[in-house]
Protein backbone atom coordinates (compact mmCIF):
# COMPACT_ATOMS: atom_id res chain seq x y z
CA UNK A 1 0.00 0.00 0.00
CA UNK A 2 1.30 3.13 -1.18
CA UNK A 3 0.62 6.55 0.37
CA UNK A 4 0.93 9.47 -1.87
CA UNK A 5 0.88 12.91 -0.88
CA UNK A 6 -2.42 14.57 -0.56
CA UNK A 7 -2.68 18.21 -1.85
CA UNK A 8 -5.56 20.00 -0.40
CA UNK A 9 -6.15 22.83 -2.46
CA UNK A 10 -7.17 19.85 -5.44
CA UNK A 11 -9.54 17.63 -4.01
CA UNK A 12 -12.59 16.70 -5.72
CA UNK A 13 -15.30 18.02 -2.97
CA UNK A 14 -18.02 20.91 -3.39
CA UNK A 15 -16.04 24.40 -2.86
CA UNK A 16 -18.71 26.44 -0.86
CA UNK A 17 -15.94 29.07 0.07
CA UNK A 18 -17.72 31.64 -3.06
CA UNK A 19 -21.03 30.62 -2.39
CA UNK A 20 -23.41 33.33 -0.16
CA UNK A 21 -24.56 31.98 3.37
CA UNK A 22 -28.54 33.28 1.91
CA UNK A 23 -28.35 30.57 -1.14
CA UNK A 24 -27.68 27.47 0.75
CA UNK A 25 -30.84 25.70 1.46
CA UNK A 26 -29.36 24.12 5.28
CA UNK A 27 -29.10 27.60 6.75
CA UNK A 28 -33.09 28.12 5.71
CA UNK A 29 -33.80 24.76 7.23
CA UNK A 30 -32.14 25.81 10.76
CA UNK A 31 -33.56 28.79 10.63
CA UNK A 32 -37.17 28.65 9.91
CA UNK A 33 -38.81 26.65 13.07
CA UNK A 34 -37.13 29.28 15.65
CA UNK A 35 -38.25 32.50 13.71
CA UNK A 36 -41.55 30.35 13.21
CA UNK A 37 -41.64 29.99 16.85
CA UNK A 38 -40.82 33.75 17.60
CA UNK A 39 -43.93 34.64 15.12
CA UNK A 40 -46.08 32.34 16.61
CA UNK A 41 -45.09 33.82 20.29
CA UNK A 42 -45.93 37.22 18.98
CA UNK A 43 -49.17 36.62 17.59
CA UNK A 44 -50.29 35.00 21.13
CA UNK A 45 -48.94 38.04 22.67
CA UNK A 46 -51.62 39.94 20.63
CA UNK A 47 -54.46 37.71 20.96
CA UNK A 48 -54.08 37.68 24.65
CA UNK A 49 -53.95 41.94 24.53
CA UNK A 50 -56.84 42.47 22.53
CA UNK A 51 -59.26 39.69 23.63
CA UNK A 52 -61.25 40.38 26.94
CA UNK A 53 -61.70 36.54 28.23
CA UNK A 54 -64.43 38.12 30.61
CA UNK A 55 -64.27 35.06 32.43
CA UNK A 56 -62.23 36.17 36.00
CA UNK A 57 -63.63 38.34 38.73
CA UNK A 58 -62.07 40.10 40.37
CA UNK A 59 -63.78 39.99 43.71
CA UNK A 60 -64.61 36.50 43.66
CA UNK A 61 -65.37 35.98 47.20
CA UNK A 62 -68.05 38.98 47.05
CA UNK A 63 -69.69 37.37 44.26
CA UNK A 64 -69.84 34.16 46.45
CA UNK A 65 -71.32 35.62 48.68
CA UNK A 66 -74.20 37.35 46.47
CA UNK A 67 -75.31 33.43 45.41
CA UNK A 68 -76.96 33.21 48.47
CA UNK A 69 -78.97 36.43 47.56
CA UNK A 70 -79.92 35.59 44.26
CA UNK A 71 -81.35 32.17 45.78
CA UNK A 72 -83.52 33.56 48.19
CA UNK A 73 -84.47 36.62 45.10
CA UNK A 74 -85.32 32.80 42.87
CA UNK A 75 -87.37 31.87 46.42
CA UNK A 76 -89.20 34.87 46.77
CA UNK A 77 -90.40 35.03 42.98
CA UNK A 78 -91.47 30.98 43.27
CA UNK A 79 -93.83 32.25 46.57
CA UNK A 80 -95.19 35.22 44.50
CA UNK A 81 -95.78 32.70 41.51
CA UNK A 82 -94.62 35.33 39.17
CA UNK A 83 -95.03 34.40 35.63
CA UNK A 84 -94.27 36.95 32.49
CA UNK A 85 -94.61 36.97 29.19
CA UNK A 86 -91.97 38.26 27.08
CA UNK A 87 -92.54 39.95 23.78
CA UNK A 88 -89.06 40.89 22.09
CA UNK A 89 -88.23 42.74 18.49
CA UNK A 90 -84.85 41.40 17.72
CA UNK A 91 -84.84 44.18 14.93
CA UNK A 92 -86.18 47.43 16.43
CA UNK A 93 -84.87 46.06 20.31
CA UNK A 94 -88.49 46.98 22.00
CA UNK A 95 -89.63 44.82 24.68
CA UNK A 96 -93.16 44.49 26.05
CA UNK A 97 -93.73 42.66 29.07
CA UNK A 98 -96.54 41.33 30.60
CA UNK A 99 -96.34 40.34 34.26
CA UNK A 100 -98.42 38.27 36.41
CA UNK A 101 -98.85 36.12 39.87
CA UNK A 102 -100.89 33.95 41.63
CA UNK A 103 -100.48 36.03 44.60
CA UNK A 104 -101.66 39.82 44.64
CA UNK A 105 -98.19 41.71 44.69
CA UNK A 106 -97.87 45.76 44.56
CA UNK A 107 -96.32 45.85 40.82
CA UNK A 108 -93.36 48.10 40.90
CA UNK A 109 -93.41 51.23 38.27
CA UNK A 110 -89.75 49.77 36.74
CA UNK A 111 -87.90 46.44 36.21
CA UNK A 112 -84.39 45.22 35.42
CA UNK A 113 -84.66 43.08 32.53
CA UNK A 114 -81.33 41.60 31.35
CA UNK A 115 -80.49 40.03 28.10
CA UNK A 116 -77.03 37.59 28.83
CA UNK A 117 -74.97 35.83 25.76
CA UNK A 118 -73.99 32.37 27.25
CA UNK A 119 -70.44 32.80 26.12
CA UNK A 120 -69.49 36.16 25.42
CA UNK A 121 -69.66 39.03 28.39
CA UNK A 122 -69.62 41.72 25.67
CA UNK A 123 -72.77 41.08 24.14
CA UNK A 124 -74.78 41.19 27.30
CA UNK A 125 -77.28 44.19 27.71
CA UNK A 126 -79.19 45.52 30.51
CA UNK A 127 -82.56 47.93 30.88
CA UNK A 128 -84.61 49.28 32.91
CA UNK A 129 -88.29 48.40 31.68
CA UNK A 130 -91.24 51.04 32.92
CA UNK A 131 -94.40 50.32 33.12
CA UNK A 132 -97.28 51.15 31.16
CA UNK A 133 -99.88 53.30 33.70
CA UNK A 134 -102.82 51.17 34.56
CA UNK A 135 -101.70 47.81 33.49
CA UNK A 136 -99.63 44.98 33.89
CA UNK A 137 -97.40 46.07 31.30
CA UNK A 138 -93.99 46.95 31.13
CA UNK A 139 -91.71 48.34 28.01
CA UNK A 140 -88.48 49.20 27.31
CA UNK A 141 -85.71 49.00 25.13
CA UNK A 142 -82.44 47.38 24.09
CA UNK A 143 -80.02 47.84 21.47
CA UNK A 144 -80.40 46.12 18.54
CA UNK A 145 -80.50 43.18 16.29
CA UNK A 146 -80.38 40.25 18.62
CA UNK A 147 -77.93 37.44 17.73
CA UNK A 148 -78.06 33.95 16.90
CA UNK A 149 -77.18 32.16 19.72
CA UNK A 150 -78.10 31.09 23.54
CA UNK A 151 -79.54 33.61 25.71
CA UNK A 152 -80.56 33.94 28.95
CA UNK A 153 -83.14 36.84 30.11
CA UNK A 154 -83.21 38.14 33.63
CA UNK A 155 -86.13 39.94 34.84
CA UNK A 156 -85.73 40.92 38.11
CA UNK A 157 -87.29 43.75 40.89
CA UNK A 158 -84.17 45.73 42.84
CA UNK A 159 -83.17 43.08 45.50
CA UNK A 160 -87.39 41.73 45.77
CA UNK A 161 -87.69 38.98 43.34
CA UNK A 162 -85.97 37.04 40.04
CA UNK A 163 -87.35 34.89 37.34
CA UNK A 164 -85.11 33.96 34.43
CA UNK A 165 -84.87 31.53 31.59
CA UNK A 166 -82.40 30.47 28.86
CA UNK A 167 -83.47 30.11 24.63
CA UNK A 168 -81.68 29.86 21.93
CA UNK A 169 -82.47 31.68 18.79
CA UNK A 170 -82.59 31.98 15.25
CA UNK A 171 -82.76 34.68 12.58
CA UNK A 172 -86.25 35.65 13.90
CA UNK A 173 -88.17 39.31 14.04
CA UNK A 174 -89.71 38.76 17.46
CA UNK A 175 -88.73 36.33 20.06
CA UNK A 176 -91.37 35.67 22.34
CA UNK A 177 -90.81 33.66 25.59
CA UNK A 178 -93.42 32.84 28.83
CA UNK A 179 -91.58 32.21 31.86
CA UNK A 180 -91.87 31.77 35.30
CA UNK A 181 -90.32 31.10 38.85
Amino acid sequence: MALYPVDRNHMDKKNYEGEHWTKNPMVWMVLFFPALAVVAGIITIIIAVKTDDGLVVDEYYKKGLEINQVIKHDQLAKQYGISALIDTNSQTGEIIISLSSIQTIELPPNLSFKLVHRTIAGFDQKTIVSRIAGSNEYRGYIKPPILEGRWTIILSEDDQWRIKTNFTTKEATHILLNISA
